[in-house]
């Protein structure tokens, strides 16, 4: 008696890898594109589980495991590689690969608002399309897709998915004749089910693409090879010939029940009768045996789990719906309703960290920056010469943007002033005569971010116009030394130091290493956020004595991730060339000395507004963000407060600014250009030249502002009188001999005591 045949659903089973490939296609590929991605799936033969009951003393019984369709890391890569496709045509095929597609929704809403039957039935329309095209004869795999339609939401790491395996199903449906036959009883002799092993093993060989379903005919009377196992392009050859055999519609079976087959073959019956329809029954082999195929085939009898159905195929004259589909999955419950995978308590923190701060900067490519080059400001590397309110909120910001390598350098402690206005230390920190500023700026920043590479240097810059004692001469070089090697070793400098002399030694190592140095100071109410001028041609490399071989250049150069020279991008290529910018001491005309001899306690500390620092330090920050998304980087010209720049407005966040001023009272903000000055006494060529001959001797001359040395060609000057009232630096750079022509001019110039009013009114000046 006929019965309704009815079908082992799939089951979806998704590794967390596969997530993990989703989180980046979405960051990364699809960001706000909703369109189909192509993804691929696979399922094995159904297999029965033996277990015992009872313990060790039961019988063992075979359970039935539900028909699994896997979706795994490498679902992403629907193309297979050369090297796969050999590696599959040298063995027999035990997975088969289904491929379907992902739709990633935007939001929730838009997930639980999809029109997901109008989803499956364009599905299903598609599957009946290849169909009677013949794409499906060809190409089996079209006839089972899979969907998948997924919400990623990337904050709290929770994926909402709906797997779907659109059938295109008969309405009547078809129908089963007898009981299915298990293959060990359908089949005269076991040899003849070792035999079928080997055919399809051969068969999968050289059809690896297109094994999943075929067309098999049995002779149970033939002498010797029973089993023939072809193409679906082939049914009608087979089917002629079956005078003398049995020709049955097979395919690879994922259901392991003793009666249903599996869901593939609700498609295949459809391709059967649109394909054949003067086919009004068959018999159905259920291969599950693929994994078989693989070993040895001597106990295939006792092994095997295929079954022979004999079905009624419903006419496509007899269908009331040409395309009715179905196919969503149910959830654990039996519900038609999606599931969600939640990883956050699955997943390493630090990686989740990660995670999380990659998300909120690749979320300015969806929309708003595109073109931004988010691994040009991770791979910088910075070091922040000053570990106090600016360099606390500096180390924020850039650890905001990515930047996975920050190196702080102070020499003090924490004190109790510090916690509440600086956002790197907590109270503990001040205890105890404090810790170290750097270090623990670095284990607070590692504190809040684990995977960030933070250090502390503990060391004392050392300054203009503060004489080093003969004691400490070592100690002075040495750390004159370790700075230098700090500024070759990291590509961005930034001076957030409290006095002006502190700056003049970074400011000079910078210059000569050709790195990029920002410099945010601060008054009252006040503050400049500045850039430095990056030598375009000045080669660092050198055999002087105060020369360290650079290794790498910086931002503007050839530093990691940043651009090159101008040869280095076309666009660069068509900007001209303009002269470079000044450093933070080109505009003065006396030279970085002791500021805090002789000064009150306000005068030592730097009195400021407390919403200042944030301020500068975020102006300083963004200043650099534009600078490396620059194509030139660290020489790109400078836009100044109306926004015109020579060049035009290039980069992604247009052209940066050399210096910003602004000011708390008014709330005001302006831009300034600044040319680099050929007197000023720590970039121009005479103090980089100097240091390059004498290293550490012209140090300790600046330091403690000695006499000119004999040999000096600036000697001259000092026999003129001019070192007697103005610094070294100020010497050697020509900025002394300045001040002598100025006081010369207004020596000669004659002031008239007239007091007579001209006749418009005002004073008459000679």
């Amino acid at each position: 008696m006929s019965e309704i045949l009815r079908f082992e659903t799939f089951s979806s089973t998704v590794e967390p890898e596969f997530w993990a490939g989703l989180a980046h296609h979405k960051l990364h590929s699809a960001q706000l594109d909703t369109r189909r991605t192509p993804v691929r799936g696979e399922f094995v033969g159904g297999r029965r589980h033996t277990v015992r009951g009872n313990g060790e003393t039961g019988s063992p019984q075979k359970v039935a495991v539900p028909a699994r369709l896997r979706v795994s890391q490498d679902a992403w890569g629907v193309a297979e590689s050369g090297a796969q496709q050999q590696k599959q045509q040298q063995q027999p095929v035990v997975l088969v690969s289904v491929e379907g597609y992902l739709l990633n929704t935007n939001t929730v809403e838009e997930f639980k608002k999809y029109d997901k039957g109008e989803l499956l039935r364009s599905a299903g329309a598609e599957v009946l399309d290849a169909i009677r095209s013949g794409r499906a004869t060809q190409q089996p795999g079209l006839l089972w897709p899979f969907l998948l339609l997924t919400f990623a939401d990337l904050k709290k790491y929770r994926f909402h998915h709906w797997f779907a395996f659109p059938a295109v199903t008969a309405d009547p449906p078809d129908e089963v004749t007898e009981a299915p036959v298990p293959i060990s009883k359908f089949v005269a002799r076991d040899k003849d089910l070792a035999q079928l092993l080997v055919e399809f093993a051969a068969f999968s060989q050289a059809n690896a693409d297109s094994c999943s379903a075929f067309v098999a005919r049995y002779r149970p009377e033939a002498p010797d090879r029973r089993w023939r196992i072809c193409a679906l392009g082939d049914w009608d050859e087979v089917n002629d010939s079956a005078h003398d055999g049995m020709t049955m519609l097979g395919f690879v079976d994922p259901s392991s029940h003793a009666t249903r087959p599996g869901w593939p073959l609700r498609n295949l019956l459809t391709w059967l009768r649109h394909q054949h329809p003067e086919v009004r029954r068959t018999r159905v082999l259920c291969f599950r045996d693929a994994v078989l195929a693989q070993g040895s085939t001597a106990a295939a009898g006792q092994q095997s789990e295929s079954i022979v159905l004999e079905v009624d195929v419903t006419p496509t004259e007899r269908l009331t719906s040409e395309c009715r589909v179905s196919g969503w999955e149910r959830d654990a419950g039996q519900r038609l309703a999606p599931r969600t995978v939640d990883l956050s308590s699955t997943m390493d923190p630090e990686r989740l960290a990660t995670s999380a701060l990659d998300l909120n900067l690749q979320l300015m490519r969806w929309r708003l920056a595109p073109e931004i080059d988010l691994a040009r400001i991770a791979n910088t590397r910075a070091l922040l010469v000053g570990a106090g309110t600016l360099g606390a909120y500096v180390a924020r910001g850039l650890l905001a943007w990515g930047m996975r390598k920050i190196t702080f350098v102070d020499n003090g402690r924490v004190s109790f002033s510090n916690p509440p206005r600086q956002p790197l230390y907590e109270f503990a920190d001040s205890v105890d005569g404090g810790k170290p500023k750097a270090e623990a700026a670095a284990s607070s920043m590692r504190r809040i971010f684990p995977r960030v590479d933070a250090q502390g240097v503990q060391l004392s810059v050392p300054m203009p116009g503060h004489a080093v004692p003969a004691a400490e001469v070592e100690d002075t070089r040495a750390a004159a030394a370790q700075l230098e090697q700090l500024i070759v070793d990291h590509d961005v400098v930034f001076l957030l130091t409290d006095s002006r002399e502190s700056r003049w030694l970074p400011t000079m190592l910078g210059a000569l290493h050709r790195k990029l140095v920002l410099c945010v100071a601060l008054g009252f109410d006040s503050f400049v956020a500045m850039r430095h001028g990056v030598i375009a041609d000045y080669s660092s490399e050198g055999s002087g004595a105060g020369a360290v071989d650079s290794g790498t250049a910086g931002p503007g150069t050839t530093g990691p991730g940043t651009a090159g020279t101008r040869a280095a991008d076309p666009v660069a290529q068509d900007m001209p060339e303009v002269e470079r910018l000044g450093c933070y001491f080109c505009n003065d005309v006396v030279a970085p000395t002791d500021s805090l001899a002789d000064r009150t306690l306000d005068q030592q500390c730097t009195v400021t507004r407390p919403g200042l620092a944030p301020i500068a330090s975020g102006t300083a920050v963004e200043l650099l963000a534009t600078i490396l998304q620059h194509p030139l980087g660290g020489l790109a010209p400078a836009a100044d407060s109306s926004g015109a720049v020579d060049g035009g407005d290039v980069g992604v966040f247009g052209a940066p600014a050399h210096q910003i001023r602004g000011h708390l009272t008014g709330f005001r903000q302006h831009a300034i250009v600044g040319q680099a000055s050929s007197l000023c006494t720590a970039c121009s060529p005479r103090v980089i030249e100097a240091y390059r001959q004498h290293g550490f001797e012209f140090l300790q001359r600046v330091f403690n502002n000695t006499p000119v040395a004999e040999d000096s060609p600036h000697r001259a000057m000092e026999a003129a009188g001019v070192a007697a009232n103005y610094s070294y630096l100020e010497t050697l750079t020509g900025l002394a001999a300045l001040h002598r022509e100025t006081d010369r001019m207004l020596e000669d110039i004659e002031w008239s005591e007239n007091e007579e009013l001209g006749s418009d009114g005002g004073f008459e000046t000679i």
